[in-house]
């Protein structure tokens, strides 16, 4: 998942490109055939959230859309819309400049820059290289429209964030029908996805804030064209901030000699004789300096190598932990649309061998994971608090799992975006021949330890919700940590 969502990131450079012509109808039909092929041969379990009779459905009817001369955005959305029904998180269309362009050229967006922090839609700063994108002509005031950098925005055109966000939740996956990962999603490119939900077709549009004063204000504005340039320089820092996030292990310290904090920021290094020296030393100056009291932080961590020598240190070795599947192992002749020339797929081939070898040997069990071995006097016996948010997911929504069941952690912040149940991971990318048109596909499947439940969203929630708006980001973190140190209390 974790190289998915940089790409996802990369493609929001919003640099105009020539538009292509709309793909004609064989070359849609053609693009539908591999789509549904590879779906249905490299999709873990794909009717894991939604019967196998109502994917059928779905994938006809959008075999007949596509029976019509579409452009690129709308191609996307028919996709999107498709994959979205799915929940599963993991797997995604993913946008690109020639669907970027074309929502640009329609000139349909308001004259400011737009982000989410957590569940709140906030207003960035315009660049002098955008000062001309946001002067409307038809603006009786003339000059740029402008709204104060950091205010709240808390409706566009009378639509609350919440109720955008559920038109835009059509075009972006979530587990099990849970919109948390889909505002993580939507964070850094939240006009392009409003825009496919609501296209602004007024002259004038109200949009309704709370300034950095605390006062509520109403204000019209003139769609047109977009502040590309302001966009772009933000998403060119959330791009730098995520490889700097996914390239450390985690992070270890004592706090005020009384907690212990980890931060795990991504888990796609989180493996390896390195790291395993990491946890070790780390639940050793726990012991040293009595620490029972601890908090790990599992904000925006969308996930990685699953943390089963993690959550030994709490529940010891040999305790079953769940199971994880090759459902759609490796076959030559399925993967002739996948990407190759990458690592996931290089160890989807290692790992479809390796469970095929185990079969063989009459080791496989399922796929169940135990815990390995542990030294008892590491083991942490304390209390425990886990922060989570919108973008804690996959293999960092299991461990949260983990954790809150098998060691009684108290969750702090928001319900994380992942399941605690199951998901399909493993992402492999596919090309659709004829649009170029990215799709992930994921074909292993994880399970957590606990059974299956009617309403797989109550145990996300927390014990204690925290969604203040706060832009700084130390204070930010302070917010987080005292949330969950409080619960030591209770």
């Amino acid at each position: 998942m974790k190289h998915v969502y940089f790409y996802f990131l990369i493609a929001g450079f919003l640099l105009l490109t020539s538009l292509r012509y709309s793909d004609t109808i064989t070359s849609q039909q053609e693009d539908y055939r591999v789509f549904r092929t590879v779906l249905e041969s490299k999709e873990g379990t794909l009717d894991m959230h939604l019967s196998s009779d109502s994917i059928s459905y779905y994938l006809d009817q959008l075999q007949v859309e596509l029976s019509d001369d579409k452009s690129d955005l709308e191609e996307f959305k028919l996709y999107s819309e498709m994959i979205a029904r799915l929940d599963q998180g993991h797997t995604q269309v993913l946008n690109n400049k020639k669907i970027q362009a074309e929502w640009l050229l329609e000139k349909k967006s308001l004259p400011i820059d737009m982000y989410l922090v957590g569940r709140h839609l906030v207003v960035g700063e315009i660049i002098q290289d955008d000062y001309d994108k946001t002067i409307r002509d038809n603006d009786p005031m003339g000059g740029p429209s402008e709204i104060p950098v950091g205010s709240e925005i808390l409706s566009i055109d009378n639509k609350t964030v919440p109720e955008m966000m559920e038109g835009i939740g059509k075009y972006l996956s979530g587990d099990e029908g849970a919109m948390g990962f889909k505002y993580y999603q939507a964070q850094e490119l939240f006009e392009f996805y409003r825009h496919l939900a609501f296209p602004l077709d007024k002259d004038s549009v109200e949009v309704t804030y709370i300034s950095p004063k605390s006062d509520t204000v109403q204000k019209y504005m003139q769609p047109g064209k977009a502040p590309i340039h302001s966009m772009n320089r933000r998403l060119m820092q959330a791009s730098t901030d995520y490889v700097e996030n996914e390239g450390n292990h985690g992070k270890f310290k004592i706090v005020s000699g009384k907690y212990g904090y980890f931060r795990f920021t991504s888990f796609a290094q989180s493996s390896g004789a390195e790291y395993e020296l990491f946890l070790e030393e780390s639940f050793r100056k726990l012991k040293k300096n009595n620490i029972d009291e601890l908090v790990v932080d599992l904000r925006g961590n969308t996930g990685g190598v699953m943390q089963y020598d993690f959550i030994k240190y709490f529940v010891g070795g040999g305790v079953n932990i769940g199971r994880y599947v090759i459902a759609k192992p490796f076959k030559g002749l399925d993967n002739k649309y996948v990407k190759k020339m990458n690592m996931p797929f290089i160890r989807y081939a290692f790992l479809s061998w390796s469970q095929k070898r185990s079969v063989k040997n009459g080791t496989f069990d399922n796929g169940t994971v135990y815990t390995d071995p542990v030294d008892n006097d590491l083991r942490f016996k304390g209390k425990i608090s886990v922060i989570t948010d919108e973008g804690t997911f996959s293999s960092a929504a299991i461990l949260a799992c983990h954790l809150k069941t098998l060691a009684n952690a108290k969750i702090v912040g928001r319900p994380a975006g992942g399941s605690f149940y199951s998901g399909n991971a493993g992402t492999l990318l596919v090309k659709l021949p004829e649009s170029g048109l990215l799709i992930s596909v994921n074909p292993n499947t994880f399970y957590s330890h606990l059974k299956p439940v009617d309403n797989p969203l109550d145990i996300r929630q927390p014990d204690t919700y925290v969604n203040d708006l706060v832009l700084d980001e130390k204070e930010r973190n302070k917010l987080y940590f005292n949330a969950a140190i409080g619960l030591f209390k209770d």
